[in-house]
């Protein structure tokens, strides 16, 4: 199949979604596959190898919101001439805030969009005048996509009334860049990865937590702050770097206030760099690729107060410097969260779409 994948994002950045997109692709580009990143962000067209194509300028109006809604509208423009004139057979993207010109892509290609996210109350939580553009204008976008391929069971069920195929694959990983490292700590470390403006992260409740466990260190990556006796702030890490941290904690803390973003199931990437590295995790939603709570896992209520410190400290007793456990939480890992099995599945779903379009 000849795929594009048309991303809002400027590839060359570190991001978590940035790494999640060039593994999606690099995995298409092995199974034989001719792959193309297309940026709406700078107008960028890469092949499998990220060697650039064909690259435009782009917009770069400065007037905050409206300078980013019109540097979107522009780059859909030039976009929707960049892709006019080439014929693929699957366009791949993420969900897209509706812009002009940009349904003249969808119409004209078979699209199959990933769902990551609930839009409407993700929008709601951040800025209004989106939440209201947003909720006006979805179905411009929705109506004219083939497919959906949503990363949770919750999030299929809010799309299925677009009469659409929808398919369930969680997020997965690349265990081949990851290493279970044996950790002999004195005390306790805990490491938890979250983005600033992300409520639903629950970065609250580790300040809570280290206030309370005073012999439990944690390592804070995405935020900035003052560090106190036990707790330590990196800020911005790119993969490798946050990876070095992961692998000299002991115990990994997942979201914690999903509620917060109206959800209840998820599969954050940073749970699946976690048990990569073999540590056990702390998380309080349904993982959709873990249906039952594994010896590696520690599952909270989904609730505003969930932060049960008797189990958190139970668990911590069990799993602390257990060679057994951290084997456990890495074999479960390349077994089904690997990016091969992942990849393989998508593959198999875009010729199902193909062969029903």
């Amino acid at each position: 199949m000849r795929i594009a994948y048309l991303v809002n994002y400027d590839i060359s950045t570190n991001s978590g979604v940035v790494y999640k997109i060039l593994q999606q692709t690099k995995q298409w580009s092995e199974y034989g596959h001719d792959v193309y990143i297309v940026s709406l962000k700078t107008l960028t067209m890469y092949d499998s190898k990220l060697d650039k194509i064909t690259k435009l300028r782009p917009s770069n109006f400065k007037f905050k919101k409206i300078g980013t809604f019109l540097n979107l509208l522009f780059n859909s423009f030039y976009i929707n001439k960049l892709i006019t004139g080439m014929r693929f057979d699957i366009i791949y993207m993420r969900y897209q805030l509706y812009i002009p010109f940009f349904t003249k892509i969808l119409k004209k290609n078979t699209i199959v969009m990933e769902i990551n996210s609930d839009d409407v109350s993700e929008y709601k939580l951040n800025s209004k005048i989106t939440y209201c553009y947003n909720l006006f204008t979805r179905n411009i976008i929705l109506k004219n996509v083939n497919a959906f391929i949503s990363v949770s069971n919750e999030l299929k069920k809010r799309f299925t009334s677009f009469n659409r195929p929808v398919e369930v694959i969680a997020n997965g990983i690349n265990t081949d860049k990851f290493n279970c490292v044996a950790n002999n700590n004195n005390r306790p470390i805990f490491v938890f990865i979250a983005t600033p403006n992300q409520p639903w992260h629950g970065f609250d409740k580790i300040l809570q937590m280290a206030e309370y466990f005073k012999d439990y260190d944690f390592n804070i990556i995405g935020y900035d702050g003052q560090n106190t006796s036990n707790l330590k702030y990196f800020g911005y890490l790119n993969m490798q770097e946050a990876t070095e941290v992961i692998q000299k904690s002991d115990i990994g803390i997942g979201t914690l206030s999903l509620y917060k973003n109206n959800m209840f199931e998820a599969s954050p990437l940073k749970t699946r760099q976690y048990l990569a590295c073999g540590i056990p995790m702390i998380y309080a939603y349904e993982d959709t690729d873990i249906q039952e709570v594994k010896s590696f896992g520690l599952k909270l209520e989904n609730s505003e107060n969930n932060v049960d410190y008797k189990k958190i400290q139970s668990f911590v007793e069990r799993v602390f410097n257990s060679k057994e456990i951290r084997l456990k939480a890495r074999n479960y890992a390349v077994s089904y969260l690997d990016f091969k099995i992942k990849e393989k599945q998508r593959l198999e779903f875009f010729k199902k779409v193909l062969s029903e379009s």
